[in-house]
């Protein structure tokens, strides 16, 4: 009887583990795209997706008097600083690629992930993670004004 079961069920069990399995891989696949508050709360980053790839653009920020620039002296709105970010097959979930600073012009290491909903996790790092800096950023459904400005706090 045991045998007649086993024989019974077996195909159905084996459809369902790669139903499964193709359910798991759909998930790992979603990329944290939309707008990012940073853990400061000073800018507002939009992910997108470039080509196979995710990138990051500096859509918002809080300043006073003229526009920030980078090192080369060019606005700061829109530019972008999250580059190359690619799924990591060791970690599902996981993206990593570069970000760039830009008050030095230095690009470091970066890996990407949501922890939470409406969390993203960005871990700057040199040569290997451990030497980095992990930031929180929660999703942003606020506004943008003109000049990439971002509202005051209250």
């Amino acid at each position: 009887m045991t045998r007649t079961v086993w024989r019974r069920w077996l195909p159905a069990a084996i459809v369902l583990s790669f139903a499964v399995a193709g359910a798991a891989g759909i998930a790992r696949a979603e990329a944290p795209l939309g707008f990012w508050l940073t853990e400061d709360g000073d800018g507002v980053f939009e992910i997108t997706r470039c080509g196979d790839e995710l990138c990051g653009r500096l859509q918002g920020m809080r300043y006073s008097g003229s526009m920030p620039e980078d090192v080369w002296h060019r606005p700061q709105c829109h530019l972008p600083m999250l580059n190359g970010f690619r799924p990591d097959p060791d970690e599902p979930g996981h993206w990593d690629g570069t970000i760039l600073d830009p008050d030095n012009g230095r690009t470091y290491h970066a890996r990407i992930w949501n922890p939470s909903p409406g969390v993203l996790a960005l871990r700057g790092y040199l040569l290997l993670p451990m030497f980095g800096q992990t930031q929180h950023w929660t999703r942003y459904g606020g506004s943008i004004g003109a000049d990439c400005k971002l509202p005051s706090r209250p």
